[in-house]
């Protein structure tokens, strides 16, 4: 809503004007002053003129600097007409209270009624009375009519202002784009009002005229009847008589047969008269269309009866008089109205304005929690659908409070979690870079590139043709060697997603080697038996060999003493058989925080296979290891985990022949072949067992978490998931099939690509030249 302002310094201090400004403003200030010089006289004593259209828009323009000068000039002419500078002086107080009340109202009419109905009004009637003496009558008309002369001018600026935009310094006058109601509505409703007040004013003063010239011809009349009556019946008539009106109070008149002596100074004081009005023009002030000059004039008349001219003289004023009473009790209901009118509209402005600061108010606190509704509004149209919008704020701010609750915890747990939300996510196989828009809610989302670990490029590439892809993977320029996890979702094409998000797992690497260890422990559980039975031999060989021994001592001979000391040494030997079946019990149980290194995949087997002799044993199954002698490479990955890989595998393996024993072949003979070869520079360990094979339709679902076709008590079905994830982190592919008919069983190959594996010979040397350096 636009608020009445105090004129800026750029419209209190002129600025240099345009030569198109300099025309504007000579051409509106010589129109001013014409216009402002005729005065539009409806009936003498009502005359309505043009000068406060011009001092009010000049003030609307420029302020209180051009106002006052305007003012001057165009009420300047009312010197000439009444001879006195009061409508100056009122003219100049008026601009002066608009310019003091800009903080009551911004209309220009309201402002102007409140000040001739109060200042003005006290001012008009003590210099009426003072200088006219005029009578109360008169006072009341002249009070109606400026302030519906001066109203109606400023309700005609505050609705020319409302739709156009006046620029003085440039000289442009251009329709406004937008429009205030709070102006448009009162300007629009004190014209309509003041415009119909002028119109009843108008029609009133329009018998005014009439009525004057009907008591004229009545007194003619009534003078000749007594002349005529006078001469029939010989009386005196002339000299003073009484005249009997309907429309005027008696009224005095003096009939002579001598001009001059009506003009008399003694018979004028009779009638209180200063002025003859005997048709003459009269020009200068206070001339024949002012009230002024029929309440100080006599009127001087001839008529003619047989052929004698007789003059008659009398006084103006009670005619003039009854005519302003008939005009004013006309305009006593209008003007009761025009107050009420005026009134309501003081009242629907102000309200309007604080609907409207209501309004603002709300609109622009909406979404603050401590909105509160305003006092309750006079329009229905403003108070409703203000509560209803507080009403719906207070829930509007709840949720958005919480909105920004989550926001912020959200963005805490990004910064925490390192999470970043993604769009247009994409692998390039070629270059192994991960492309994504990284979105945020402060900034435009920005395109990144990230070079992923070479060992993980094998999970983007399995997962290139799934709608939803879960992906961990590792920097490749990430010294701290720390894991991500890729969630992409809505596939747009081969190694394309629409959005997704990507966290850092900070403890994903030592939440993955414990699961391992975990794993390890239970498949230890699994091998109780069988370690069990394994340890037995040495404990009893010791136990058999102290016994003997202590008897051989016994005994005291030199042989019984050589004796005795072979059987301490197998106990030794024993001894150091039980450490080793506990060390690589204990190397297996143990948390794998290795790096990785370059391994002898021939001496990682068997390692291996005498780790799990004792399980082999103990289910009658024959294990065999094909790897070629002339292996010239190493693979570079943890022994843990391959040794993890394969002890899985090889549990598998003897748990299918179990299963197939169990199906009938009770004398079947359990086989286990481990087969070591190089195929196209990838090192390819195929491990075959002579089992029941796979019974599911889809091998590759053998890889997921907690998939098992054992019972209950036999497998976690964690073995190849665990299996699959260690050989993803080296950078190699496990796949799983049933062996082809007439054979069953399954055939488990791992296939470790070339940047996996390293030379023996450059290993070595490398190793030499370490040893040289220490």
């Amino acid at each position: 809503m636009r608020r009445y302002r105090k004129p800026s310094s750029e419209t209190r201090h002129i600025r240099p004007l345009t030569v198109k400004a300099w025309l504007w403003a000579i051409a509106l200030a010589s129109v001013a002053i014409a216009a402002s010089s005729f005065r539009i006289v409806l009936a003498p004593g009502f005359e309505l003129y043009l000068g406060p259209l011009f001092y009010l828009l000049a003030y609307r323009l420029g302020g209180l600097r051009l106002a006052l000068p305007m003012a001057v000039l165009t009420t300047g002419a009312s010197w000439f007409w009444w001879g006195h500078v009061f409508t100056i002086v009122m003219a100049l107080g008026h601009v002066l209270f608009i310019h003091r009340a800009r903080f009551f109202t911004q209309s220009l009419a309201i402002a102007t009624f409140v000040y001739f109905s109060t200042i003005g009004a006290v001012a008009a009637i003590l210099f009426l009375h003072f200088h006219y003496e005029a009578s109360p009558t008169i006072m009341m008309l002249a009070i109606i009519r400026k302030i519906i002369n001066d109203v109606l001018l400023a309700a005609i600026i505050d609705l020319v202002v409302s739709v156009l935009y006046c620029n003085l310094v440039f000289g442009g006058v251009k329709l406004r784009r937008n429009v205030s109601l709070s102006e448009l509505l009162p300007a629009s409703i004190n014209f309509i009002v003041f415009t119909s007040a002028l119109l009843l004013f108008v029609n009133s003063v329009y018998h005014f005229p009439r009525e004057f010239g009907e008591y004229q011809q009545r007194a003619a009349l009534s003078v000749e009847l007594r002349i005529r009556e006078g001469l029939i019946n010989d009386r005196q008539f002339l000299g003073f008589m009484e005249v009997d009106s309907h429309t005027v109070a008696p009224n005095k008149l003096f009939i002579t047969d001598r001009e001059r002596l009506a003009k008399t100074p003694a018979i004028m004081q009779q009638f209180n008269c200063s002025i003859i009005d005997d048709g003459t023009v009269v020009t200068g002030p206070n001339d024949r269309n002012t009230f002024a000059y029929w309440m100080d004039a006599c009127h001087l008349a001839r008529v003619v009866v047989n052929d004698t001219t007789y003059f008659y003289l009398y006084s103006t004023r009670p005619i003039a008089e009854s005519g302003y009473r008939e005009v004013l009790l006309a305009m006593i209901a209008p003007s009761i109205i025009l107050a009420l009118a005026l009134m309501l509209d003081i009242f629907i402005v102000r309200a309007l304005r604080q609907s409207i600061l209501a309004w603002k108010v709300v609109a622009e606190g909406f979404g603050q929690l401590n909105l509160s509704p305003p006092p309750k509004l006079f329009f229905a149209e403003f108070d409703h659908p203000v509560r209803a919008i507080v009403a719906a704020n207070h829930n509007f701010a709840v949720v958005n409070d919480e909105r920004k609750r989550i926001a912020q915890a959200v963005s805490e747990l990004k910064q925490q979690m390192d999470l970043s939300l993604a769009a247009d996510i994409r692998f390039d196989e070629t270059t192994g870079h991960l492309v994504f828009n990284d979105i945020s809610l402060n900034r435009i989302a920005q395109e990144r590139a990230h070079l992923v670990h070479p060992n993980d490029c094998l999970a983007f590439s399995d997962a290139r043709n799934n709608p939803e892809a879960f992906i961990e993977f590792r920097l490749a320029d990430d010294e701290a060697n720390e894991w991500y996890l890729l969630v992409a979702r809505d596939l747009l094409a081969p190694g394309r997603w629409r959005s997704g998000w990507i966290v850092r797992l900070r403890q994903s690497k030592l939440a993955q080697n414990r699961m391992l260890q975990q794993a390890r422990l239970v498949e230890l559980g699994g091998m109780a038996s069988a370690l069990s039975h394994e340890l037995k031999q040495p404990l009893f060989t010791i136990s058999l060999c102290s016994e003997n021994g202590r008897l051989l001592i016994d005994n005291g001979s030199d042989e019984s003493i050589a004796r005795a000391y072979d059987k301490f040494d197998k106990i030794s030997e024993q001894i150091n058989r039980a450490r080793s079946i506990i060390a690589r019990i204990s190397r297996y149980a143990r948390i794998d925080n290795s790096d990785p290194e370059p391994l002898d995949i021939a001496e990682v087997i068997s390692t291996t296979m005498n780790f799990m002799r004792p399980l082999l044993v103990q289910h009658d199954v024959k294990a065999t290891v094909v790897c070629p002698d002339d292996l010239s490479v190493q693979l570079l990955a943890t022994r843990v985990g391959l040794e993890q890989v394969l002890v899985n595998i090889i549990q598998n393996a003897v748990d299918g022949i179990d299963t197939r024993r169990e199906a009938g072949a009770h004398t079947m003979v359990g086989a286990i072949e481990v087969n070591v070869a190089m195929i196209d520079g990838h090192l390819i360990i195929a491990l075959t067992d002579n089992g029941t094979g796979l019974t599911m339709s889809r091998p590759e679902s053998a890889f997921d978490a907690f998939m098992t076709t054992k019972m209950l008590d036999h497998g976690t079905g964690l073995g190849l998931y665990i299996s699959r994830q260690i050989l993803m982190e080296m950078g190699a592919k496990i796949s799983i099939a049933s062996r082809e008919p007439p054979e069953t069983g399954a055939v488990v190959t791992i296939d470790f690509p070339a940047f996996a594996l390293v030379e023996k010979e450059r290993n070595q040397e490398q190793t030499h030249e370490e040893a040289d350096r220490v």
